[in-house]
């Protein structure tokens, strides 16, 4: 089997037990098994553990972080020397993550995945998450200064907490809505999840302080 199945054979076992067991519970022995591959297979494309729960992140997130700087720069284009809209910044950074969500495939297990990186403790991911997230952090950050010239950087740096807080929790946990409530959070209909949460944002980003 060529090497790039035998890599990509890898990545997917190790994204979906890393998905469901956590990134401390799964031995890459678990990965191998599992790939029905050897471990120098694994050493040879990823060197260590945490270099192969590396690439597994980067595979989803990558594309992702592209896609929002792209429309970011794209709305900063089309606005010229005027701010672009708190609604547009917002669309930009959550329409493809969210569009994720509606693939039956890889949907699940990557809002499963998200979920093990917010809640487990390592300080080797959470310094990848950070230099992954850089650019992102540093662009959308200053939009959301200029969408909202008059809110003090104290302000709009717990608001931008919460929001962040409220789309993890909607990628996440959108089961949490039926089982709670009866109201079921359909993951195809991903527009609409993305613009009730670019509503909810957006107010809590004006509201007075």
């Amino acid at each position: 089997m060529p090497k790039t199945d035998t890599k990509t054979r890898i990545l997917d076992t190790a994204e979906r037990l890393f998905a469901q067991k956590g990134f401390d519970a799964v031995s890459l022995r678990n990965i191998i098994a599992s790939a029905k591959v050897n471990l120098a297979a694994v050493h040879y494309h990823f060197g260590s553990k945490l270099a192969l729960i590396q690439a597994v992140i980067a595979r989803r997130l990558r594309p992702i972080n592209g896609e929002r700087l792209a429309k970011l720069a794209l709305a900063r284009a089309k606005a010229g020397r005027r701010p672009v809209k708190l609604e547009l910044v917002l669309k930009c950074l959550f329409l493809p993550l969210f569009r994720v969500l509606a693939d039956p495939k890889a949907g699940p297990t990557f809002a499963r995945l998200v979920g093990r990186v917010m809640g487990e403790r390592n300080e080797g991911l959470h310094k990848f998450m950070m230099g992954e997230l850089a650019e992102v952090i540093i662009q959308f950050g200053a939009a959301f200064e200029n969408a909202l010239p008059g809110l003090a950087k104290e302000e709009a740096d717990w608001r931008s907490h919460f929001m962040a807080g409220a789309m993890a929790h909607t990628l996440c946990n959108a089961d949490l809505l039926v089982r709670f409530t009866g109201t079921d959070a359909d993951a195809s209909d991903y527009e609409s999840t993305v613009r009730r949460l670019i509503d909810f944002t957006a107010a809590g980003f004006r509201a007075k302080v």
